[in-house]
């Protein structure tokens, strides 16, 4: 309600609009959320945060292929934008391409490390089958931030890392032959 105020003493308010596409995602109300963020994005097409928060409605919307453009155009207006690069990372370990998404998760880890940011990236490089880097990546998640939840991956991840280990070294424990 507030955002309709401001929108109606200056509707040439990217700020107002943006806040009212926040207002409406809050709310549920994602088609219109986009339709305030295009409103926004028509007054400022350079505003990161606004590109950002379209590309978390479209991709709640299942609409990640739109949602990736929203994160590009976000980092092409704010290179350092790690929100903007989170949401990317997350929405393409989503669809599964883990490759971008292992790119975007080391970069994420370099420039400012955080304990789920690991844990993400384990779970990229898990997806990608490289289980002895994921375990890694739940180790530095584990020095940054300790829980019980990470060490019960760690040790989920140890295990089928030395179940693939004997299986390779000794077979899956049946017959061979006919």
């Amino acid at each position: 309600r507030r955002y309709d105020e401001a929108i109606s003493i200056d509707p040439a308010s990217p700020l107002a609009w943006g806040g009212k596409g926040l207002s409406l995602y809050d709310g549920g109300r994602l088609s219109e959320a986009v339709e305030a963020y295009d409103t926004a994005l028509s007054l400022d097409p350079q505003d990161p945060y606004v590109w950002n928060n379209k590309g978390v409605a479209l991709f709640m919307m299942g609409s990640p292929d739109e949602a990736i453009e929203c994160y590009d155009r976000a980092l092409e207006a704010d290179p350092g934008n790690l929100e903007a690069l989170r949401n990317r990372a997350f929405v393409l370990r989503a669809m599964k391409r883990f490759e971008e998404a292992l790119e975007a998760y080391e970069k994420i880890v370099y420039d400012e490390p955080e304990a789920l940011d690991f844990r993400n990236l384990a779970t990229v490089l898990v997806g990608m089958g490289l289980l002895e880097e994921a375990l890694g990546a739940l180790m530095e998640a584990a020095n940054i931030e300790p829980s019980i939840e990470v060490e019960r991956e760690i040790e989920a991840l140890r295990r089928a890392i030395m179940e693939i280990s004997i299986r390779a070294q000794f077979g899956d424990g049946r017959p061979s032959g006919g």
